[in-house]
């Protein structure tokens, strides 16, 4: 019997010990906790980007590339909150991954355990992107960790600003109000976010890299290089029609010839659907009130109003980009009998002359100033209001708000 005792004891002592975590085993469990979270937040990034690629490719079709918002089955997605969202996507993830990887460096910091069971656990739960390898060093390989990670992003901020310049240029779209300042502020923005990553991201990188394989990592002018390429190669993918000249004509103008309305900001002219620039009228089929509060067809009076204006006299129209083969949106002048035609490009942009056909229809109130329509027509639209003209003589609803109906 006293034999067993001490037995006994001893068997109690073991399953004492067995039921408790070393202190080794709870810096295992750290590590790779932080690990795998990495790996969520690599899955998460490649969301965004596909999500980036998804919503770009959207605004380019027929159905959305001139319009406010675009169409997503049953929903209309305001192309507004579209480079908001991307911007705030883009910091929230960076902050994320760099607090995870200071937690991974501070754990890398504070263990005990044996440079070989580190690379172990690194080697047997690695993240999704290898990032953590030693030939992340190698700054040419587009093929590391590293590498794959500054292409993604390359990737989602070439959609983020094809995404902002399409919603400032195209027509009807809210963030169209931008004028070129607030328009350049949203840009730097995106500037902003890219220099918190780099600077909130790369040291703890740096100092991980160095713990793991005595290496010195940097992100290196190569991989700059090829990251500013591709962005600015993704860019012109998604406005590859507002970089070639979607004219044919030796002076890239359409026109001089006579037009014919199709509403009160779209005509119809040798053969192309010419949507007038800066400007955003009543649709063909809106209703509004007048001074007495009855309704009458708005929409259709700005169309008859635009015809009105082309079969007095021949237009002509100079292209800023197309939205497909066979449809531009334009700036365009009225040319009267005897009258120079405008060639040179400087007479269109920035509102153009007293006979510019987006300037007349909101000098009528037939139309919204919008994008850098809303600055180079405030003068007009301002004296239209004050007149009650067209859609001010009663309560109305502007024209982006009638479409989302």
């Amino acid at each position: 019997m006293e034999e067993q005792e001490p037995q006994e004891n001893a068997t109690a002592q073991e399953d004492k010990g067995a039921g408790q975590l070393s202190p080794l085993s709870i810096q295992a469990a750290a590590l790779v906790r932080s690990i795998e979270s990495l790996s969520f937040i690599f899955w998460l990034s490649f969301g965004g980007t596909f999500l980036s690629v998804f919503f770009a490719a959207l605004s380019q079709l027929d159905a959305n590339a001139a319009r406010d918002h675009v169409l997503l089955g049953e929903y209309q997605v305001p192309k507004s909150i579209l480079p908001l969202v991307s911007v705030a996507f883009a910091g929230f993830v960076f902050w994320l991954m760099a607090n995870r990887l200071n937690m991974l460096n501070q754990v890398l910091q504070a263990s005990r355990l044996p440079r070989a069971m580190v690379h172990e656990l690194f080697r047997l739960n690695p993240p999704v992107l290898h990032i953590f390898d030693a030939d992340n060093v190698k700054r040419w390989s587009p093929t590391t960790g590293v590498g794959v990670f500054v292409i993604n992003w390359a990737i989602f901020f070439g959609n983020s600003i094809a995404l902002t310049w399409s919603s400032a240029l195209q027509q009807g779209a809210s963030i169209a109000d931008f004028d070129a300042p607030l328009l350049l502020l949203h840009l730097l923005c995106i500037i902003l976010v890219l220099i918190y990553g780099s600077r909130s991201i790369v040291p703890p990188l740096r100092e991980i890299l160095h713990r793991l394989h005595g290496l010195h990592f940097k992100v290196g002018w190569p991989r700059h290089v090829i990251a500013g390429s591709l962005v600015v190669f993704v860019f012109f993918i998604n406005h590859w029609d507002q970089v070639r000249s979607p004219m044919e004509q030796a002076d890239n103008l359409l026109g001089p010839d006579m037009g014919n309305a199709i509403d009160g900001e779209t005509l119809f002219l040798r053969g192309v659907e010419v949507k007038l620039f800066g400007m955003d009228a009543v649709e063909s089929d809106q209703v509004c009130q007048d001074g007495d509060g009855l309704d009458y067809p708005c929409g259709r009076r700005a169309t008859l109003a635009l015809q009105a204006l082309l079969r007095k006299s021949q237009v002509v129209c100079f292209p800023l980009f197309a939205v497909n083969a066979q449809r531009v949106v334009a700036a365009c002048e009225l040319v009267d009998a005897g009258q120079d035609m405008p060639t040179d490009p400087r007479d269109f942009i920035g509102g153009g002359g007293p006979n510019n056909l987006s300037r007349i229809m909101i000098a009528k109130g037939h139309a919204l100033g919008v994008g850098m329509g809303a600055a180079s027509f405030q003068e007009e639209q301002s004296r239209a209001q004050q007149r009650r003209l067209g859609i001010w003589q009663g309560p109305f609803q502007p024209p982006s708000a009638w479409r989302r109906r």
